[in-house]
């Protein structure tokens, strides 16, 4: 099963881990970018986290600034690659920074946190609770179509859906959409779970966006539709 399998069994990192390219070089990674979304009790996002290390700058730094960024600017986006942290622990050791360290300790360089609107969860009628993961960017054609078959997609139905899935874990249903939003210049994957357990739904949400971000995007947050 390939480390980007939404079925794989590995056990996935509380963090997103990022290569820091400069700009027209994204093969020559100069740092690392790690960050965390915060979760309320239904999995929605209330922070994004995010740490920096680059050694010319002097070590860890933080800024909201340059989170909100990623999010806003294609330029600064396409600094980033994807990564696990199995290949950030490579490239910090090969650029001098030694052992990473532990997701506890790196927590500890986030200072400059990004909040997330919060509200409650928004009513949309009958049906389950939809949980909507965000993702800033764009895929062509060639990534559209490697994403589609690592989330195991079928061909789906609805305004700017690029397709549907479907698990089922012992007695609970999970589906998930791929959708166009944002007037086609953002992406998001619709989740639900049938019987809606947050407990339950949090590994596979976290798989989920891990696969979408390995393949070009980059989270911008998680809501809940109940």
């Amino acid at each position: 099963m390939s480390a980007t399998s939404v079925t794989s069994s590995a056990v996935t990192s509380a963090f997103d881990y990022y290569l820091l390219c400069p700009a027209g070089a994204p093969i020559a990674p100069l740092g690392l970018l790690v960050e965390e979304f915060v979760l309320a009790g239904d999995l929605s996002a209330t922070r994004l986290r995010t740490a920096g290390w680059t050694p010319a700058d002097g070590g860890w730094w933080s800024s909201a600034a340059f989170t909100r960024a990623v999010r806003a600017d294609a330029d600064v986006r396409a600094r980033l690659r994807a990564v696990t942290r199995a290949d950030a622990e490579e490239v910090y050791l090969r650029l001098g920074g030694g052992t990473l360290p532990g997701e506890d300790v790196l927590r500890g360089h986030f200072r400059d946190d990004v909040s997330l609107a919060t509200a409650a969860p928004l009513r949309l009628g009958g049906g389950p609770p939809v949980w909507r993961v965000l993702f800033a960017g764009d895929l062509d054609n060639g990534r559209l179509a490697g994403l589609r078959t690592a989330l195991r997609l079928s061909d789906g139905t609805g305004p700017g859906v690029a397709g549907s899935g479907r698990l089922r874990v012992d007695d609970t249903t999970f589906r998930w959409d791929l959708r166009r939003v944002a007037g086609g210049v953002a992406w998001c994957l619709d989740v639900t779970a049938e019987p809606a357990q947050p407990d339950a739904l949090r590994p596979l949400l976290r798989r989920l966006t891990d696969v979408v971000r390995r393949h070009g995007l980059v989270p911008a947050t998680i809501e809940c539709f109940a």
